[in-house]
């Protein structure tokens, strides 16, 4: 980020995608955040990050876990941005695991760990992604909340362990497929349209995420039982390629999971954030190509 006209365009991407932040002082740390992901080094959490900016950490951490700002228009604006620049051919449905130690994060418990594929202590995401022929950007999320987390849980410390970590009461635990349908109404809400909507197994087994799309009109490929069940001619298995990719990159190179904070607001934000300058990057790297120009 040493780049003068680099920094002049993550200042025009964070105005316009951040746009809803009421004030200048919010947007300013939004760019600090965006800039703290984008720079080469290690742990994305706040306090290594805040080191390599320069800054104290807590302004990172105001920022993501106290200060007052909506997160859907940030998302919806985020959208509508990367859905321009990646021209998606799908929108794939995804989920993936944050491997946790202990049990103060919102939402953690010894469950399924999607991706590592056995049981263990993590928090679940559920996910949407644009996916186009150069590049995935994801666009949407959601925590799964499980069973034991669940404001009528069976675990009697549930209802303080919701408070301390900022659990909506309107979240409940609804399995993923029910997270996604959600996930798609939000950005049919915000003026997109998939081409095709594609998932796994976990989703296309479900009656439910069926009956739903197809009471929403959405045409969807999924498997059901191993078998592809197509409502529209495309190789799903090229697309998850592409969708896993760029899940990798963003897990690997803007930390993903590296929020080391308990919040359910502070987790919501951070994967969107992440998501956020995975799509400047994403876009800074195709101007170059465009333009005859290495890439930093």
């Amino acid at each position: 980020m040493d780049d003068v006209g680099e920094r002049g365009r993550l200042t025009r991407f964070t105005a316009e995608v951040f746009a809803s932040l009421a004030r200048s002082d919010q947007r300013a740390k939004a760019e600090l955040y965006l800039r703290g992901l984008l720079l080469d080094g290690g742990r994305k959490s706040m306090l290594p990050m805040a080191r390599r900016l320069g800054i104290d950490h807590q302004v990172l951490q105001q920022f993501v876990t106290s200060s007052t700002w909506e997160l859907m228009p940030v998302r919806a604006r985020l959208a509508r941005w990367a859905s321009r620049l990646v021209r998606p051919v799908a929108w794939v449905i995804g989920d993936l695991a944050f491997p946790k130690d202990g049990t103060g994060s919102a939402c953690v418990a010894r469950q399924y760990a999607p991706g590592l594929g056995k049981v263990t202590n993590c928090q679940v995401g559920a996910s949407v992604h644009l996916v186009g022929d150069r590049f995935a950007a994801t666009v949407n999320w959601r925590l799964f909340v499980p069973p034991e987390w669940d404001r009528e849980g069976p675990v009697a410390e549930t209802s303080r362990r919701r408070h301390r970590c900022g659990v909506p009461r309107t979240e409940t635990h609804r399995p993923l497929w029910a997270l996604a349908v959600e996930m798609l109404d939000d950005l049919v809400g915000w003026g997109l349209r998939p081409p095709v909507v594609v998932a796994g197994d976990g989703y296309g087994d479900s009656d439910g995420f069926r009956a739903a799309l197809d009471r929403r009109g959405l045409p969807y490929v999924v498997r059901v039982g191993g078998e592809v069940v197509a409502g529209t001619v495309i190789r799903p298995t090229e697309i998850r390629r592409r969708m896993e990719q760029g899940r990798q990159e963003l897990v690997e190179r803007f930390g993903l999971g590296h929020f080391e904070g308990r919040s359910w607001i502070g987790w919501h934000r951070h994967v969107t954030l992440a998501s956020a300058a995975q799509v400047f990057s994403n876009a800074e790297r195709l101007s170059y190509a465009e333009d005859g120009r290495e890439t930093a």
